[in-house]
């Protein structure tokens, strides 16, 4: 995470996070596309702006690529040291607030910048997200690349009526967050909040996460005001646009 996320119990969602995600399975369902897009672009520098448990920052550090890696939550870099000497390797990690990245970078030092998951629904404000983007697009070098993506919450928005009131929230789980033992569900929904709670099915364990839900739209608008040249939108890890993806991909090109 590269914000601080107020109103969340982050130890329990540190010890529940690795079997949301399954890393193993993320992997698969991706199909090689971090992999194919970062070879791509003949990427090698990456900065991993939300590190979490280490999963993509691990998966590159062991195909050979030079990471760094960002976080603000001290429980969540904890967890991924401890995985990163599970899988023998060495992780570099900074701790910077992405809304102030231009004060501890110099111009033009990655040939990529990562935000996935939820991470950059974190920042309720526009200001702080454009801000955020656009010092993505200044620490990365000319031609780099970002890549970022987003929950379809313009789905959940849709449907919340049927969601709060009839717990009727599905995702297929073959793509960003694989689990078959924690599961994901918005318990509070509204325009400019989405409140997602995580239950671990063996426990009854509980974590929350409080999110701004973008719409349609939103984001790539966003990316373009930032001032990426060149924007390619994915479904599911297949280009263009399917309004029923669980998750959209943007590879921006500086």
């Amino acid at each position: 995470m590269g914000i601080h996320q107020e109103n969340y119990n982050s130890g329990i969602l540190v010890e529940m996070w690795a079997d949301f995600i399954n890393w193993e399975k993320r992997r698969k369902g991706e199909n090689g596309f971090l992999l194919n897009t970062l070879n791509k672009s003949h990427c090698r520098n990456v900065f991993d702006a939300c590190l979490g448990d280490g999963a993509d920052s691990i998966y590159l550090l062991k195909n050979g690529f030079d990471v760094t890696s960002n976080d603000l939550d001290n429980l969540f870099i904890k967890k991924a040291r401890e995985n990163a000497i599970k899988y023998n390797v060495t992780l570099n990690i900074t701790e910077h607030d992405w809304r102030y990245l231009d004060r501890h970078f110099e111009g033009k030092n990655f040939d990529a910048v990562l935000c996935l998951g939820n991470s950059l629904t974190y920042l309720f404000e526009k200001k702080g997200r454009l801000k955020t983007l656009r010092n993505f697009l200044y620490i990365l070098k000319d031609k780099g690349i970002l890549v970022i993506d987003e929950r379809n919450y313009q789905s959940i928005l849709d449907k919340r009526e049927e969601i709060l009131k009839e717990g009727k929230f599905q995702y297929s789980g073959e793509y960003v967050y694989c689990g078959d033992k924690v599961h994901g569900r918005p318990i509070e929904i509204s325009d400019d909040k989405v409140r997602f709670e995580y239950k671990d099915e063996r426990t009854g364990s509980k974590g929350y996460l409080l999110l701004y839900p973008f719409k349609r739209g939103e984001l790539l608008d966003l990316l373009k005001e930032a001032g990426f040249a060149k924007i390619e939108p994915y479904s599911d890890y297949k280009k263009g646009f399917t309004p029923d993806a669980d998750f959209y991909q943007y590879v921006c090109i500086k």
